[in-house]
């Protein structure tokens, strides 16, 4: 089985049934005065160890036991002065021993049937007679296995293949087994390990999009009878390739003819990764982009200057947003502009305008166009400067009001609401500060009263504790009702 082993990689320690001599091992009648594994006996060198026939034929099987004196049967040699013993049944149980083992390195189950009724006839111990019994079983085992292997070679299951041939393995089986048999299944074994790995790579073309590669990696697969899972997978996958070229093909031909940059770009990912259209339409397709690319720099800038007032700048702009070919509505917006400015420049009327509104902004804004456009006297500069001083101070007034709509302190509240009147802020806004001090006023109520419930009847020292510092930011009490809160914290706490 080295050659199958040699594929597998199994590196699982075998545990196939081996009988050894230590396995089968002897039980001697005689255990009391065992035979002399050492020529050395009682300190005397006997010249022989073990059971054997050291005297010839004429005495049979003997051993020298140590200590003998105390062995029954046991006889003294006068020459050497040690003991020495038959040991002939001994020899004929290791005898019956070594015919059980030859047996049963076979796998012939009548004979080591035979080799197990002739030494159980001998009084063979049964631990030896176990161990033939169990090589039986694993014999039987072995035919099955055996039928199970040829049933997997034939077969398409990898896994069910190499569980058998690691079975195969544990039990040995290759030492029985033809070569050609054995050939078969490691060539069947590398085929199932190919067919494997060719389904991955046709999953892996799947999950891509690369339809030709698709298309010779289901080929493949249909040679090494892969699943038809993943057949089907790559059949439709196929189709459904073939749909996403044709319509990424589509979608760029219409990009083409858009203004919509991103969206071309899109459509060139597509196509390039599908691999749907040829280097032609892409080059062209780029040449579109770098063309959009440059048209929408046109259009940004000229948006941007249309929201200055340099109107020299805007009409330079917009003759390069023209030329690229930008946008009707943004080259309306350009000509638009263009006109507003030059109709800003022979009139102050824009900032007439705003000197008697009430916006910050927007006079701000006419001023500035009005100076771009030298379009002010004087007198409008002085009246839009006093004008403008007076906004932002009613601006900065009605921002210290809205800063405080969420404040739970009246004391700044109050002095903004006052600054906000005397200035003349919007009177919703002064109406909204006012209800937010009245919210204030109620904050500092109910704080009031849960300070006096809780040092009526409170039980929490904690609560107490946290209610009395609430009360004392918001300046909620009086000192008298803080004092007997203090005094019920301390009790509670004593």
């Amino acid at each position: 089985m080295h050659k199958i082993i040699a594929v597998l990689a199994l590196c699982s320690p075998s545990g196939a049934f081996r009988v050894t001599k230590s396995s089968l091992s002897q039980k001697h009648a005689t255990s009391d005065c065992p035979c002399a594994e050492s020529s050395v006996v009682d300190g005397v060198e006997t010249g022989h160890a073990g059971c054997d026939q050291h005297f010839g034929q004429r005495f049979g099987y003997v051993c020298y036991v140590q200590g003998g004196s105390e062995c029954p049967g046991a006889r003294l040699s006068n020459r050497l002065g040690v003991y020495w013993r038959s040991c002939a049944a001994e020899h004929h149980d290791a005898e019956t021993r070594a015919y059980l083992e030859e047996a049963m390195d076979g796998i012939d189950v009548d004979e080591i049937q035979e080799q197990m009724r002739i030494a159980e006839g001998r009084g063979i111990d049964q631990e030896s007679l176990d161990a033939a019994e169990a090589r039986i079983q694993q014999i039987n085992r072995m035919s099955v296995v055996r039928e199970e292997l040829m049933t997997a070679i034939g077969g398409l299951d990898l896994q069910r293949l190499r569980a058998v041939l690691e079975e195969a393995e544990e039990l040995e089986l290759d030492e029985f087994l033809p070569e050609e048999t054995l050939e078969e299944a490691v060539e069947r074994f590398e085929w199932l390990e190919t067919r494997v790995n060719v389904e991955a790579t046709l999953l892996a073309a799947v999950a891509a999009y690369d339809v030709n590669d698709l298309i010779e990696k289901l080929a493949n697969a249909r040679v090494y009878q892969c699943s038809p899972e993943a057949l089907q997978q790559g059949d439709d996958r196929v189709v459904e390739l073939q749909q996403l070229m044709t319509d990424a093909a589509n979608e760029l031909q219409t990009a083409v003819t858009t203004r919509d940059a991103p969206r071309l770009r899109a459509a060139m990912e597509a196509a390039e990764r599908l691999s749907a259209v040829d280097d032609q339409t892409l080059r062209q397709a780029r040449y579109r982009v770098h063309h959009l690319l440059q048209m929408t720099a046109a259009t940004n800038a000229l948006l941007q200057a249309i929201e200055g007032d340099d109107l020299q700048n805007v009409e330079v702009l917009l003759s390069s947003a023209t030329n690229l070919d930008s946008a009707p509505d943004v080259l309306a917006l350009g000509h638009k502009r263009v006109l507003e400015l030059e109709a800003f420049r022979d009139s102050g009327l824009a900032l007439e305008g705003a000197i008697h509104d009430s916006d910050t902004q927007a006079l701000e804004k006419a001023l500035e166009r009005a100076r771009a456009l030298n379009s002010t006297t004087q007198d409008q500069e002085n009246r839009a400067a006093v004008r403008l001083d007076h906004l932002r101070e009613v601006d900065q007034a009605a921002n210290a009001v809205i800063a405080l709509y969420d404040t739970d302190d009246d004391h700044f509240l109050l002095q903004a609401l006052a600054r906000a009147r005397e200035i003349g802020v919007d009177e919703a806004i002064i109406a909204r500060g006012e209800e937010a001090r009245r919210g204030i006023a109620r904050l500092r109520h109910d704080v009031r009263k849960r300070l006096v419930d809780l040092t009526e009847s409170g039980t929490d020292a904690a609560e107490l504790e946290a209610q009395i510092a609430e009360t004392r930011r918001l300046h909620a009490a009086s000192p008298r009702r803080l004092e007997a809160a203090e005094n019920k914290l301390a009790s509670l706490r004593s």
